[in-house]
């Protein structure tokens, strides 16, 4: 396999079923779907997925669950600054973890709330990871908030595990290899609140200006508002809509660092030009903070793009500047790739 496929341009996301890999599929099934992966990761770096195992149910109330804490007031939403927290998890405002006047001028308009899994059973708290560091508020504030919360971001780790597997076996790798990177995944569950706007500013005003993620993969949770858009391989932008029922597949820059550039670290934005706010839920998908990250076997590593890195490092260095500036931009690597 080389890195040199080429790209197609989509005009609309497409959408894949994960059942092979969530509920028992064939290795016929399972490579359809990888076949399917493939060729969105190729063209687009985003995909749609059903089939995935996670209830509607479960779905729904952990939207509700974000708007609750969201409508909370500001000095209860301080209570667990992302500042107090050696990890940066906890409540992010408009401007980043210390905004000023200059910094809210640029920031991107939304709130966030950064979260991650709980420990595994005899895991320790590591200081390269943000597993079992989360902030929760009182439970008398917002009750069944954090348990609920909790088991949200563990079966969306068990639905990452699934998604390793298929994106080893779409690029002929055994299952397991991507899975083994992420056997102790780092993980950050952020809930995203995008407030409305004015509308006769709303077109000048970013909720979240173009950028690349920099983790594996992402599952976002879309709420019914919109505004999600990606560039695809024309440069234009194209729409991505929520779609009831399933979450946004999309490639981070460790995973296209992974397969040399055959997959691509798509940029992306999110414009809320409705009156409504808008919520989002995104789960970054990072490998074992101490793995190191290096051009796969099917890759062609001989002609690598990169120099090895260490996962951990290379995330906790992009993420702290999007902490303090308030703004989500691109790594170096992924601006030079997108200057070729």
């Amino acid at each position: 396999m080389g890195s040199s496929e080429t790209r197609s341009s989509l005009s609309a996301v497409p959408v894949i079923d994960l059942s092979p890999f969530t509920a028992g599929g064939s290795f016929s099934q399972r490579q359809e779907t990888a076949r399917q992966i493939r060729r969105a990761c190729i063209d687009i770096g985003f995909f749609y997925i059903t089939g995935h195992g996670i209830s509607a149910a479960e779905m729904e109330s952990t939207v509700t669950l974000g708007r609750q804490f969201f409508a909370l007031p500001i000095a209860q939403k301080e209570l667990i600054l992302a500042r107090h927290n050696e990890a940066n998890l906890g409540f992010i405002q408009t401007g980043g973890l210390d905004p000023d006047a200059e910094k809210l001028a640029k920031a991107d308009r939304k709130e966030r709330l950064y979260s991650s899994r709980a420990l595994y059973p005899g895991e320790l708290i590591d200081e390269t990871s943000p597993a079992g560091r989360s902030q929760w508020l009182p439970e008398s504030v917002l009750p069944g908030f954090r348990d609920a919360i909790e088991t949200a971001i563990a079966n969306k780790v068990r639905l990452a595990r699934q998604l390793a597997r298929a994106f080893s076996l779409s690029v002929d790798l055994p299952e397991t290899y991507l899975e083994d990177f992420h056997d102790r995944l780092g993980c950050i569950n952020s809930f995203n609140y995008y407030p409305a706007v004015d509308p006769d500013v709303a077109d000048r005003l970013w909720g979240f200006s173009p950028h690349t993620d920099y983790g594996t993969f992402t599952v976002l949770q879309q709420d019914d508002v919109g505004g999600l858009q990606a560039q695809n391989a024309d440069g234009d932008w194209i729409d991505v809509p929520p779609k009831a029922g399933t979450f946004v597949i999309n490639v981070g820059d460790l995973l296209s660092r992974w397969t040399n550039n055959l997959y691509v670290s798509t940029l992306h934005r999110v414009r809320n030009l409705s009156p409504r706010p808008r919520l989002s839920i995104s789960f970054f998908a990072y490998p074992n903070p101490r793995a190191t990250i290096a051009t796969l076997p099917s890759c062609e590593p001989a002609r690598a793009a990169y120099d090895p890195v260490i996962a951990g490092d290379y995330i906790r260095s992009l993420l702290t500047q999007a902490y303090t500036t308030g703004q989500t931009g691109i790594s170096q690597s992924t601006a030079q790739r997108l200057a070729r």
